[in-house]
């Protein structure tokens, strides 16, 4: 296992223990678990995470986008957002299986938001960018410090989001604003819809 993960301390197997989380979370719970115990901790001030257009388009200042250029942007395409609070937090939830731009809110978290402590989550590319920020803070300067809690996710499961499009619109009939979730487990991907339909399509 050491060479498909790299180097670890430890390697554990997890679930969060609280309701609410597990109602809202993909699987297990435990990225959003750990960041509400920072929140209400005070280990951070607020998390950029990856959050839907339906999330956006109610929370724009939390997104620094421009609500009027909100119905351009695709259903289920993720946005960083940073938020503040659990129940903010638990609104963002759930995988997106495409790639979030989540450092670009980093200086914008620490200048337009002030937060002083921030947390940020993302794919393991994105942590190495976030770590070598801190120690090489070209264009980053005083927001390296800032960052208090950083939490890397696999990427094994990252799409193009055309290749999500034609998964879910042309394969499992559902257009994609019609989507309540995803996700992808057994070699199988599991659309479902809003309307309480379920679709499963083979990977293989």
């Amino acid at each position: 296992m050491g060479a498909e993960l790299g180097k670890y301390k430890s390697c554990v197997s997890a679930r969060s223990t609280d309701k609410e989380i597990l109602k809202r979370a993909q699987d297990g719970g435990i990225v959003s678990s750990l960041f509400a115990f920072a929140l209400d901790e005070g280990i951070i001030d607020g998390a950029i995470v990856a959050a839907t257009k339906e999330f956006a388009h109610k929370h724009p200042e939390k997104a620094m986008m421009d609500n009027s250029n909100m119905e351009f942007h695709e259903p289920w395409r993720p946005i960083p957002v940073v938020v503040t609070t659990k129940a903010d937090l638990l609104a963002a939830a759930g995988t997106k299986y495409n790639i979030s731009p989540n450092m670009n809110l980093l200086k914008e978290a620490t200048r337009s938001f002030g937060l002083d402590k921030v947390g940020i989550v993302g794919t393991p590319c994105q942590m190495q960018a976030v770590r070598k920020g801190q120690l090489y803070p070209i264009g980053l300067r005083d927001v390296g410090a800032s960052i208090a809690l950083a939490v890397g996710i696999f990427c094994m499961e990252n799409f193009p989001y055309q290749s999500i499009l034609q998964l879910v619109e042309d394969h499992a009939a559902m257009k994609m604003e019609a989507v309540k979730k995803m996700e992808i487990g057994k070699g199988k991907f599991w659309v479902y819809g809003k309307r309480g339909q379920v679709v499963q399509l083979p990977l293989k």
